[in-house]
């Protein structure tokens, strides 16, 4: 088991999102350490404790990853902002970031 030093997102996050852990094979390396999570209520939409070239995330941010035109993209987030952003936020900065 990590200890809570160890992690970029904390138990607080995951309950208070709603995000579950994820066996899906994802296209993309990741730091054996890291975690993958599910962002409920969108499809194929992730939050990540590393990149997706497998670099764990700097202390207190993360990194949502999604599916764009050609493959998985995502964007840096501080886990605060994801901790407070509502599933309309997060699904239009999916989409803004999928179009363009």
């Amino acid at each position: 088991m990590q200890s809570t030093d160890d992690v970029n997102i904390d138990q607080e996050t995951i309950s208070k999102i709603g995000l579950r852990l994820t066996d899906n094979t994802i296209n993309a390396q990741t730091s054996p350490e890291a975690r993958v999570f599910i962002y409920p209520f969108l499809e194929e939409v992730y939050v990540m404790e590393s990149d997706l070239y497998g670099n764990k995330m700097p202390n207190g941010s993360c990194f949502l990853a999604f599916n764009g035109q050609h493959g998985l993209i995502g964007k840096h987030l501080k886990v605060e902002f994801l901790r407070n952003a509502t599933l309309k936020e997060i699904k239009d900065m999916v989409q803004s970031n999928c179009e363009g």
